[in-house]
């Protein structure tokens, strides 16, 4: 009984992992339809980048928190299933997403100019507008 009990708790950690990386696929799938694969990958791994910075400052902050979902075409997001209990926290963890991932997006600008990589330049683009469009100050951003 306890062996059952303890592959279902791997597996339920586990189905979180592959809901992840299953969603992940399926957006690069569908951006790839219209950008190519190596766009598509850049940019939904910009996209991870950039909901693992809201993620680890939740995580930071003691917020019980989901691991990240995607949606082509929409974004991403990551579940908070514990609400902030102040403004600060809830700042801290909005502004963490769009600073690391501009981190990211600047990695991206740098390797492009070393390599002279035009792909690499559109994706640290995208990035930067990514992040910026995620600080507009609505509820869902």
């Amino acid at each position: 009984m306890i062996k059952v009990l303890l592959l279902a708790l791997t597996c339920a950690k586990f189905g979180k992992i592959l809901l992840t990386v299953g969603t992940m696929a399926l957006s690069i799938w569908a951006y790839s339809l219209l950008y190519g694969w190596p766009f598509a990958a850049g940019f939904v791994a910009l996209i991870f980048v950039h909901e693992m910075g809201h993620f680890v400052a939740a995580r930071q902050k003691g917020l019980n928190v989901g691991a990240p979902t995607f949606i082509p075409f929409f974004g991403a997001w990551i579940s908070l299933k514990d609400q902030p209990m102040n403004v600060e926290t809830e700042a801290y963890v909005a502004f963490a997403g769009p600073f690391i991932g501009t981190v990211g997006a600047l990695a991206c600008y740098f390797l492009a100019r070393h390599y002279d990589s035009r792909l690499l330049l559109a994706l640290s683009y995208s990035g930067f507008f990514i992040n910026l469009f995620n600080l507009i100050p609505l509820s869902p951003f």
